[in-house]
């Protein structure tokens, strides 16, 4: 099991940071850790779905969460950030 964390981002519209660590084990996602993740006007409950969802995809090649455009693109580079240490 190895964690890294990625660089922090910030959503364009909300101007949340978002920074995740990811921990692979056997090549794997197992898990998608929130370092930072802040959003506005109730997006910040998307980060649940955008974790199990990462997990799932075993990446970021997954749709957009709908009504949290911006916070799943940030997330998204966020994750590709954290994948991009291993």
């Amino acid at each position: 099991m190895v964690t890294k964390t990625g660089d922090t981002f910030i959503t364009e519209v909300y101007k949340g940071p978002i920074q995740l660590s990811v921990t692979k084990t056997n090549g794997k996602i197992t898990a998608v850790g929130l370092v930072q993740a802040q959003a506005t006007g109730g997006r910040q409950v998307a980060f649940t779905y955008l974790q199990d969802y990462a997990v799932k995809a075993n990446g970021s090649n997954f749709g957009n969460l709908s009504g949290a455009t911006y916070t799943t693109i940030a997330f998204k580079k966020a994750l590709d950030s954290a994948l991009s240490k291993f």
